[in-house]
């Protein structure tokens, strides 16, 4: 009985060891899950600043339309005026979460939000966004692709 419980807390001590030190070298902000109408969103990593205990990096990525070219994201086909929403497992800083419409490379708009949600352009065509919020531990940007239909 007594080696079992050893047995017992030194694989505990041993998981949550290993559990501590992914926190502390950890580099990789939360990624977003992104969904319309039933449908996944795919998204690629922007610009970021992140760390954990012993390290913080910031990456500075090419602009949300150059980012989808270069990771050869496909629009995901959504109905005008649709519900797009947006999480992370790791819930951001309050009010920290923000959507732009990109309506060229170099330029962008802000888009209102309820809560996680935008709701989609009413015209057809393809429209380019980019996500950004902050946690305690940094902030990081995506960026997605829809069409509308």
């Amino acid at each position: 009985m007594k080696k079992g419980f050893i047995s017992l807390m030194i694989f505990v001590v041993v998981g949550a060891a290993i559990y501590l030190c992914i926190g502390l070298f950890s580099n990789n902000p939360p990624k977003p899950i992104i969904t319309a109408q039933g449908k996944k969103i795919e998204s690629a990593q922007g610009s970021y600043c992140w760390g954990g205990a012993l390290r913080y990096s910031c990456v500075d990525m090419i602009s949300p339309p150059e980012l989808i070219n270069f990771e050869k994201l496909k629009p995901v086909a959504v109905s005008p005026e649709s519900e797009v929403k947006i999480e992370f497992k790791k819930e951001p800083i309050e009010k920290s979460l923000t959507v732009n419409r990109w309506v060229s490379n170099e330029e962008a708009e802000s888009v209102s939000m309820s809560g996680n949600v935008l709701i989609a352009p009413e015209e057809k065509g393809v429209y380019v966004y980019d996500v950004s919020a902050s946690w305690e531990r940094g902030s990081a940007g995506y960026a997605f692709v829809i069409e509308v239909r």
